[in-house]
């Protein structure tokens, strides 16, 4: 099965938008979609917390939205993930550019395969840098039973 990445990532980068009904609407969007996807503020108030997260990853971290949300990946993972994860992000942002990496974490699914994430940064309408990074998984996930 293949998943057209092109429309998420215009509605992920949509969130440059000023009008609160979209942004609630693409909070809605991430949460319910069926990819692994989270939202981060690289802000320098907020350095890397997350601000969105998908279900899916609630359920591939077995982590609530709730302990998650406002908290970096230093909070949340063990050190050598949570470097690597900075490391993927920092990049990201520096070069300006979507790109490609290796989840080495892996998932809940599979946690022998590491999952391919795209990281795009995003620059919020009024501001000089980047000071968002979003990610979503895009190998491909088994779906999920309830």
């Amino acid at each position: 099965m293949t998943y057209n990445f092109d429309d998420t990532i215009a509605m992920v980068k949509y969130t440059n938008q000023k009008d609160e009904r979209h942004l609630d609407a693409i909070k809605q969007f991430l949460y319910l979609a069926p990819n692994l996807m989270f939202l981060k503020d690289y802000s320098p108030e907020s350095d890397g917390k997350y601000v969105l997260i998908s279900r899916e990853w609630e359920r591939t971290y077995s982590m609530k939205r709730d302990e998650v949300l406002g908290h970096t990946d230093f909070e949340l993972f063990p050190k050598p993930t949570a470097d690597k994860k900075r490391l993927d992000d920092l990049h990201t942002i520096q070069f300006e550019r979507t790109v490609t990496v290796v989840d080495l974490n892996g998932t809940r699914y599979n946690s022998f395969k590491p999952t391919k994430m795209v990281l795009i940064p995003i620059k919020v309408a009024g501001e000089e840098k980047f000071t968002y990074i979003a990610g979503m998984a895009i190998s491909p996930m088994p779906q999920w039973q309830e």
